[in-house]
């Protein structure tokens, strides 16, 4: 998993980015290689690369979920700087 809420905003700004019109080939892209990974975990005969394919697939989908939620963490933190003080 992929902590966004102490990631760096600009980093997250980009995960968001990632959400707009003409990058969708990239998340199918993204989405595709964690399939590809999740079907040759299914024919793995050794440990080390199911324990490989394992990591692969996490690490898309972490990526995925980071691309999905990284708007809510935006939204927060540019709330949260633009608060007034009392």
């Amino acid at each position: 998993m992929i902590d966004l809420n102490n990631a760096d905003i600009q980093a997250v700004s980009a995960l968001n980015r990632l959400r707009e019109p003409g990058n969708e080939a990239f998340l199918r892209l993204v989405e595709a290689e964690k399939e590809s990974a999740k079907q040759k975990l299914v024919h793995a005969s050794d440990m080390v690369q199911i324990h490989r394919l394992q990591g692969r697939a996490e690490a898309f989908a972490d990526l995925l979920d980071a691309v999905k939620d990284s708007q809510k963490v935006e939204n927060r933190a540019f709330a949260h700087n633009t608060r007034s003080t009392p």
